[in-house]
C-alpha cells in the first residue's frame, strides 16, 4: 500500500498499479489499475478517478469510475457522477451527481480505460 501525505500537491496524471491512500491535493487524473484507491478525510481531488474499488472520506469534484465498488463514507463530499456495479453512500456524505451501476455501461468504461492505457 502507498501512502501519498497531506502536503503533497499534485498536478497531473497519476497512474499506479497497487493500493494507494491519498491524503493530499490532486488535480488531473488518478488510475489505480486492479487495485484500490481511499480518499483520506484531508485529501481534496479535483480529479477523474478510475480504480476497482474506491472509497471517499474526503472531497472529490470530478468523475469516479470502478470496476467493483465505490463507497463514500460519512465525512465525503463529492460532486461529480459515480459508475460502478457497486454504490455504497453512507448517512452524512454529501453528493451531488448522477450514478450509473449499468454492467454494460460499466464494461465499456473498462475497455476503453484498458485500451488506452497500454
Amino acid at each position: 500500500m502507498t501512502n501519498i501525505g497531506a502536503s503533497v500537491a499534485f498536478d497531473g496524471d497519476l497512474t499506479c498499479d497497487e493500493d494507494i491512500t491519498f491524503e493530499g491535493r490532486l488535480t488531473g487524473s488518478i488510475h489505480v489499475r486492479e487495485a484500490a484507491l481511499i480518499v483520506a478525510q484531508a485529501a481534496q481531488l479535483e480529479a477523474t478517478v478510475r480504480a476497482q474499488r474506491v472509497v471517499v472520506h474526503g472531497t472529490v469534484q470530478g468523475s469516479i469510475s470502478a470496476g467493483q465498488r465505490i463507497e463514500l463514507a460519512p465525512s465525503a463530499k463529492v460532486t461529480g457522477d459515480l459508475s460502478a456495479t457497486q454504490v455504497v453512500i453512507a448517512d452524512g456524505a454529501q453528493f451531488n451527481g448522477r450514478i450509473d451501476m449499468s454492467r454494460r455501461t460499466i464494461a465499456a468504461k473498462v475497455a476503453q480505460y484498458k485500451a488506452g492505457s497500454k
